[in-house]
């Protein structure tokens, strides 16, 4: 009985447990990783956010398109690129008018179809080429119940045209202060509309 008890204190001596360094290593490690993987997680969260909205605003603005030929009648899509604050409105408004837009009328008249679009938290759009419209000429291009900023202006004709304010061509960008980035573009030639990977810098 005395060998026995003997044996298994022998037992108990040899084990050995971590020391307090090698615990705390153990740690200091872990927390590292874990904030290597918070960082990357977060980034890919803003990248998502950013291709969801460049998605939004590209089926938009194709919806616009098919609509405008489809119900012979004019669209437009008004973002908003100075829009600062999540609390000031939409980020950009769909909008049918009455009837096709011609050059001489001085506002285009809304028939009530306005539909507001707001983007994933963080992401705004922004103006990267071309003018925006100006309080001197946005009526003929703006119904007066639309947003009231400085705003880009994108024009869907029912012949199955599109033209952005002051350019056949354009494009417009959504980001997170600057990046993430997509560019969305649209060609007069083809009425196509594109989502590119590319820098969204002026």
């Amino acid at each position: 009985m005395g060998g026995s008890c003997s044996r298994f204190a022998g037992y108990r001596r040899d084990e050995r447990g971590f020391t307090l360094p090698e615990v705390l290593t153990t740690i200091a490690i872990l927390g590292i990783l874990v904030a290597i993987a918070i960082v990357i997680f977060l980034a890919l969260l803003e990248r998502w956010r950013v291709e969801a909205a460049a998605d939004q605003v590209a089926a938009d603005m194709r919806l616009a398109h098919s609509k405008a030929a489809n119900q012979l009648t004019d669209w437009r899509m008004v973002l908003n690129p100075d829009m600062t604050d999540e609390e000031q409105g939409a980020d950009y408004r769909l909008v049918k008018l009455n009837n096709v837009y011609k050059p001489g009328y001085v506002t285009p008249t809304e028939n009530g179809a306005s539909h507001p679009r707001t983007l994933p938290a963080n992401v705004k759009v922004i103006n990267i080429s071309g003018e925006l419209d100006s309080d001197a000429v946005a009526p003929t291009w703006m119904t007066a119940t639309s947003i009231t900023a400085r705003t880009r202006t994108i024009e869907f004709n029912s012949d199955g045209t599109l033209k952005w304010y002051q350019a056949a061509s354009g494009s417009t960008c959504v980001t997170v202060d600057g990046d993430p980035d997509l560019q969305i573009t649209s060609l007069a030639a083809t009425s196509r509309v594109l989502i590119k990977d590319e820098n969204c810098a002026p």
